[in-house]
Parts: structure tokens; sequence; C-alpha cells
């Protein structure tokens, strides 16, 4: 197995190219077609292209991953209107877990192709008034496979006493989890709730009132080659740390320790 924190070098181009699409296709899209969330399409791309080069070069480029970052744009308002509580604006953004490589797990909670981070919850919660509750990494989210998938995150968010929100939600994934390649199983689904399990939509603009609580279930990346060939021993590792569950582990990978 290689050393996936080792260092490389990379191969690249200094030769000029060009990318072409045909006009009218989601990716050259004709007024008035809506393209202000352009991006996700954007971080999907990569999936494409890299499945395409897996038909030509196997075992050389990796699974599918959450791909498209789970921005969510907050929009504060007080409760009451007459309460002379200012409006306040919160960006984040949050990562799923990208696929499993030919010879690594998939990373979790990291943005692949972007490697775009975001800022600590603390200070997040420093210039809105929301309260983040959960921010963790989602247990059991990683596709199996001989190289497991990387994790999402499970986040739950609140606003604070006085204050509404509104949040744009642009979330991908969430229909269409990503694939696993070689026999590897595909990633979690993303999911977008209250914390009540009550479900809400992935794209559109929608109201959290005061008192409850938003959940995003971020979604996890696709794995590599078949579960039944993975290390027992990493297995048991993946349940120590809390990244499968135990009937996971039996279910995919048939450890019952």
């Amino acid at each position: 197995m290689r050393d996936c924190t080792a260092g490389a070098q990379q191969p690249g181009s200094l030769e000029p190219f060009e990318i072409t699409a045909p006009e009218g296709c989601i990716l050259a899209a004709k007024r008035p077609a809506p393209v202000s969330v352009r991006h996700v399409l954007g971080h999907l791309v990569p999936d494409v292209v890299l499945g395409a080069l897996h038909q030509a070069l196997p075992g050389t480029v990796p699974a599918e991953g959450a791909s498209a970052l789970w921005n969510i744009q907050i929009s504060a308002r007080p409760s009451d209107p007459d309460s002379g509580l200012p409006n306040r604006e919160v960006l984040m953004f949050n990562s799923g877990g990208t696929g499993a490589r030919p010879a690594c797990d998939g990373l979790s909670a990291t943005a692949f192709p972007s490697g775009v981070s975001t800022m600590s919850v603390e200070a997040t919660e420093h210039v809105g008034p929301i309260t983040v509750w959960r921010k963790d990494l989602r247990e059991g989210s990683g596709g199996a496979g001989a190289l497991r998938g990387g994790l999402g995150q499970t986040i739950e968010i609140e606003p604070r006493a006085g204050y509404d929100f509104y949040f744009n939600a642009m979330f991908d994934r969430v229909e269409n989890p990503a694939r696993g390649r070689e026999g590897g199983a595909s990633g979690a689904a993303g999911r977008v709730e209250f914390a009540d399990g009550t479900p809400l939509r992935s794209k559109g603009r929608q109201r959290v009132k005061n008192g409850q609580r938003l959940r995003l279930s971020l979604p996890g990346g696709g794995g590599y080659g078949p579960a039944s060939e993975r290390d027992l021993d990493r297995v048991a590792e993946d349940v120590r740390a809390g990244l499968i569950t135990p009937a996971q582990a039996k279910q995919d990978y048939g450890y019952e320790g």
C-alpha cells in the first residue's frame, strides 16, 4: 500500500489547451437559463472527466466524491420586525468526502477539486446570530471498498433568541450519490432536514424559525475496489474510530469483531 502522506511530483501541462461545449447544453447555457449556482456544475465536471480517464487509464484516478461544496448562505432576520435587532448575513463553506484513491482511502470533509476551506465555527457564530450545535464527521457515509470513501459531515444550525433565518440551499449529491470504482460502493447521499427529521428541499430559499434546528448531512465519497478485499484490521480501526458502525462492518466487510 502506498504512503498517502508522502509528497510526490504531479504531471502537468505547459501547453495551452481549449475546452468547448455545445451551445445550449448544461455547460454552455443560453439566456434566459438560470446560472447563478454555476459553481455546483463546475465542481461536478471533474468527476465526469475522471470517469472518462478511468476507462483509458484504469487504476489511476479516484472514485467520485461529494464534489460540489455545500455552501450555505444564511439571512438572519428579527422574529419581531419591531424589535430593533439588525439583519445579519452569514456564509459558510462546507465539504463532504472525497472518493477513495487507487491506493488510499478518501479524504473526509475535504473540498475537491476546489481546495476551499471555511472559517471556524467560533468565528462564524461571532459574526451572525446563529448557534452551530454540531459539526462532526458523518459516521458511515464513506462508500465501502478495498479503499474506503471519505466521510461527509453532520452540521446542525439554530437561530439565536430573537431571530429566524432564511437559507439558500445549493446542495447536490442528494439524489445521485458519489459512485465507487472497480467494485467499490457509493458514498452516502446528502440530506437536508430539520433536526426532528422533517425533510427540506436541497435547492431554494427556505425558512428556519426560532427554536428550530437545521440539519445538513453532507455526502460521502465512493469506495474503490471490492469491500471483500479490505484488510479486516483496517475495518476494526474504522469501527474504533467511529468512522463506520459495527452493523456496517458486518454487512459490508463481514467483520464481527
